[in-house]
């Protein structure tokens, strides 16, 4: 094991470290930039850069959407440019949407509106409520992604 000073990080030996300390820094306004996770998988292109998606049961990636447990259950993303395998898929960190979800502070949900965060719960028969993240800006689209696993199906 060999301490690296200049990364601040525990190398543990082959491919492995331990990462002491991450810095994320808030984003601009440029739709997906980010600082986080990012995942080269899932074969899906033409996506939409700053836009929500979740992960399928077939392997690929389809528009996230609060309308139904279906297209928003499991693994969330948002897209870092038009190919998740070559530009990314972002899992957890700061991002800049390619909308703005609401208010600096507000708890961000998904949203019915395919792809979209929001600062209003969704609250319609058979809609999933799940916390996404938070917003750190009111204008540019900056939020702090980091899907909660759990969600609740509205029922009304």
């Amino acid at each position: 094991m060999l301490w690296d000073e200049s990364v601040d990080n525990l190398i543990l030996g082959g491919s492995a470290t331990l990462i002491a300390n991450r810095e994320f820094t808030i984003t601009g306004d440029t739709d997906g930039e980010y600082s986080g996770d990012v995942v080269y998988f899932g074969g899906t292109d033409d996506m939409i850069i700053g836009t929500i998606y979740h992960y399928t049961s077939s392997g690929t990636w389809e528009v996230a959407d609060a309308d139904a447990v279906a297209n928003c259950d499991g693994l969330l993303a948002v897209a870092l440019g038009g190919s998740s395998d070559t530009n990314g898929m972002l899992l957890r960190g700061m991002v800049t949407l390619d909308h703005d979800p609401g208010a600096v502070g507000d708890v961000l949900f998904l949203s019915t509106t395919a792809g979209d965060a929001t600062a209003t719960a969704p609250s319609g028969n058979g809609d999933i409520i799940r916390v996404i993240g938070y917003c750190l800006h009111a204008s540019d689209g900056n939020i702090w992604f980091d899907p909660d696993k759990t969600y609740v199906e509205v029922s009304a």
